[in-house]
């Protein structure tokens, strides 16, 4: 059952937003976004991040603390992360001045409701697929407006724009159910398996989350979906419109790729729509799960309406977004790449693509956890995870969201223990500067 109401009212003539908890990466693509429209733009959070220097160039005003004390009276709307709990100080003088507040999900599920929507959920992959659709889009010339919680280096860097076009394209996030407040037009669903072990009660409890998400998909619009996820599957008939599905193995797939070949530089395969060959594509992705991805953001397009050959022109250029198994350099021959994997799942797609785009050179990885919930619900997985690395070394666990039960109840050297008994080589390391150390003495050229 739905629990979240659509809302018809909208605040979006409001001239002055505050951005509580700004530096999130939804919360920052949001505030870009904002700035685009002309909106006065204004935030605060509790701790810097490298997208400040950004938003203060911008003409954002950025505040380091969370006590109220920089608010404007004249604010018209108060936008909240979902990370802001009910007792932060900024939250309860922004209710007692009577200021209107909204959830950042809601805020965009409004935005949707003025514009077709493009929703991409999913486990895992959202941030990619929800890029090459807007770089593709981009590139057709529809300029699509999009928040993305992740950098586009090559739409000019953030998450977000303000587009003239009729579409918005965005990341639908499931945690706490905030994918709820939308309600598009094309709704994607990449794959589905537990997440969230401090929100959600078990895979059932997120594919209830799931199944809701896709019977808000509009009855005239369609809901694209994994044909060889069986979870996703699960989901595809609580839709009220059309399913179309995507996918490597099922046969049945309306959009489907074959014969994929990796190439040094381009992964290709040829696509097949409804069972006829639509020619060969190529992207400069690695890695299965990416073919997924980009064949999800295919069909996305197409549903939408941008034809094959701009499909095909648009994703040969796309060279994804940053922090998505990003190459960083190769100085001395030490090819250098930033992933922001953070499931057992990821891990293991990540360093196969890794694999697939090194062969043969020895693979150096340094993995900090995110939180200590997750950990410990995944331990045995992630330990599992790093088979076939010659070497990784694992900082504290990043708490975000962790009660003090969940601190204690695992820890990094915990991790590093079962990979050690489980015959991985790994090095618990707790400080970053003896990282970087064992990372330049131990690495040669040819390395990763």
């Amino acid at each position: 059952m739905t629990l979240v109401q659509r809302k018809k009212e909208s605040s979006l003539s409001a001239q002055h937003w505050h951005f509580i908890g700004i530096l999130g990466s939804g919360m920052q693509a949001m505030a870009r976004y904002a700035c685009e429209r002309g909106v006065h733009v204004t935030g605060s959070d509790v701790r810097p991040a490298p997208a400040m220097q950004e938003l203060l160039r911008l003409g954002i005003g950025v505040r380091l603390e969370q006590d109220g004390t920089g608010l404007d009276p004249a604010t018209d709307l108060v936008v909240v992360s979902q990370a802001i709990e009910g007792d932060n100080l900024e939250l309860l003088l922004v209710e007692e001045m009577g200021m209107e507040v909204v959830k950042l999900p809601e805020l965009v599920g409004q935005l949707m409701d003025g514009q077709g929507g493009i929703a991409v959920s999913g486990v895992h992959g959202k941030s990619t697929t929800s890029a090459a659709t807007a770089y593709v889009m981009q590139r057709a010339g529809a300029d699509p407006s999009y928040l993305i919680g992740a950098d586009i280096p090559q739409l000019g860097g953030g998450g977000s724009h303000h587009g003239k076009g009729r579409y918005l394209v965005a990341e639908a996030c499931e945690y706490k159910r905030s994918f709820l407040y939308l309600w598009p037009e094309i709704g994607v669903v990449t794959n589905l398996e537990f997440e969230h072990p401090d929100y959600f009660y078990d895979l059932a409890d997120l594919q209830e989350a799931f199944c809701d998400f896709a019977s808000q998909v509009d009855a005239d619009g369609a809901l694209v979906i994994n044909a060889d996820d069986l979870n996703s599957l699960s989901v595809a008939g609580a839709a009220r419109c059309k399913v179309v599905r995507y996918g490597i193995d099922d046969r049945r797939a309306h959009y489907r790729a074959e014969r994929i070949w990796r190439a040094k530089k381009h992964t290709n395969f040829d696509l097949l729509y409804n069972g006829r060959s639509k020619g060969r594509f190529s992207t400069q992705l690695f890695g299965t799960y990416n073919v997924y991805n980009i064949l999800a953001a295919v069909a996305g397009c197409h549903a939408a309406g941008v034809d094959f050959e701009r499909i095909r022109e648009a994703l040969a250029d796309f060279k994804g977004p940053a922090r998505r198994h990003e190459l960083l350099g190769e100085p001395w021959n030490v090819a250098i790449l930033d992933d922001f994997a953070h499931h057992p799942t990821e891990i293991l797609a990540s360093l196969a693509a890794t694999q697939q785009r090194f062969p043969k050179r020895r693979l150096f990885c340094v993995f900090q956890p995110h939180q200590h919930s997750r950990t410990r619900h995944m331990l045995s997985r992630f330990a599992e995870a790093f088979k076939g690395v010659w070497l990784t070394l694992i900082p504290d666990i990043y708490a975000v969201r962790d009660s003090a039960e969940d601190r204690q109840s695992v820890s990094a050297s915990d991790l590093v223990y079962l990979m050690n008994q489980k015959g991985i080589t790994a090095h618990y390391v707790p400080e970053f500067d003896d990282l970087e150390d064992l990372v330049a003495r131990e690495v040669v050229p040819g390395d990763v």
